[in-house]
């Protein structure tokens, strides 16, 4: 338990990420994730290393969420969440109903290939390290 408590701190903990362009984090992220811990730990990353942030924790929020800001330009999204729709299926719907938007699938049950198929530009093998996904939202912004 210690052990799980000491790295909820450092992933919570303020960071800087040196070498990244400014216009790297100049983009809005949406971050989809069920687990609550998870979710929040990627949300205060993202928002240290200075990308503006939304959150959801199904597919159905998310797509509340993308209706509502238009502003959000990276889907960042676990596979495995509650209801009908999965993060591959979010992926698709989501490159079909907003082209724009670049995806991010993040997961331990997943391969880059099928994320890749649904559309995702990123993956992301969960468990990561903050920079993981600093990193992988960077390259994609950068990437396209």
């Amino acid at each position: 338990m210690m052990e799980l408590r000491k790295k909820m701190e450092q992933a919570l903990a303020p960071r800087v990420y040196p070498g990244m362009p400014d216009t790297a984090n100049q983009q809005t992220v949406l971050v989809v994730e069920d687990e609550a811990i998870i979710r929040m730990s990627t949300v205060a990353v993202l928002e240290d290393a200075g990308y503006g942030v939304f959150e959801a924790q199904n597919g159905n929020q998310a797509l509340e969420q993308l209706a509502q800001h238009a502003e959000i330009g990276i889907l960042l999204t676990d596979v495995r969440m509650p209801g009908r729709m999965n993060g591959l299926a979010l992926v698709s719907r989501v490159q079909r109903d907003y082209p724009a938007i670049r995806a991010i699938v993040m997961s331990a049950h997943t391969t880059a290939a099928e994320a890749n198929e649904a559309g995702a530009l990123g993956f992301v093998l969960k468990p990561y390290m903050p920079q993981t996904v600093i990193r992988a939202v960077r390259d994609t912004v950068l990437r396209h």
